[in-house]
């Protein structure tokens, strides 16, 4: 496939990720958690000469969304997918952490939920929803595939607080499972072990690097 490419922006107080995922030749794309600083968000879509058609929030922590107004209002046809777990409370004073100024945004207009196995296309790209709750209670991933070659290895794995390089997401806050956490795992690790893992917080991995060397995920004979 021709010109996939993404972009990290570190954001905000808790140094979150928001990936911009550019699906092909068409100037579709994807904004993955948009944490804070929208006016920089915005700027590096129109850089490329984009145009945002789908906006997926990982889960429903602040730290994960709250550009989110600002992105809709540079690019309002764009699509918001959020599980239905994390939408119950996530728009609300429930989701205030102290670093941030602000309170959690208004819920957008026409927010769609991530059902788990919920298939879309952007561009050249089919993006699949995997539900992996643990560190929130509608935490999911979203895996990006070629829409061209069905076969072909994931092209990337947006994977938000669930597993990170080295690490994993917290299941100490409210609404987090540890035992839930450990299943979401466990479907990641049968994922290809070439997939491009993009967390939403530190560097990006590959999931055949998290297997060998990420505590949480490793199993030596």
């Amino acid at each position: 496939m021709s010109r996939f490419s993404v972009q990290r922006l570190e954001n905000g107080a808790f140094r979150e990720n928001a990936w911009l995922a550019f699906c092909g030749e068409g100037g579709e794309a994807v904004v993955v958690d948009p944490g804070d600083d929208a006016p920089r968000i915005v700027a590096a879509v129109r850089a490329a000469g984009a145009d945002v058609r789908e906006v997926l929030l990982t889960h429903g922590h602040v730290d994960h969304l709250s550009a989110l107004p600002g992105v809709l209002a540079a690019f309002p046809r764009a699509a918001v997918r959020l599980a239905a777990a994390d939408a119950a409370w996530c728009f609300t004073g429930a989701n205030a952490l102290p670093p941030y100024a602000v309170p959690p945004p208004p819920p957008p207009h026409a927010a769609r939920d991530a059902a788990d196995g919920d298939e879309f296309r952007v561009g050249a790209v089919r993006f699949r929803v995997m539900a992996t709750p643990g560190h929130s209670p509608g935490g999911v991933c979203y895996l990006a595939l070629d829409a061209g070659e069905p076969d072909a290895a994931p092209l990337a794995l947006f994977s938000g607080d669930t597993l990170f390089a080295g690490t994993i997401g917290r299941t100490d806050f409210p609404g987090s499972d540890p035992a839930a956490m450990e299943r979401s795992l466990a479907r990641l690790a049968a994922l290809p072990p070439p997939t491009p893992v993009l967390p939403g917080h530190g560097p990006a991995t590959t999931l055949s690097r998290e297997l060998a060397t990420n505590p949480f995920l490793r199993h030596d004979d």
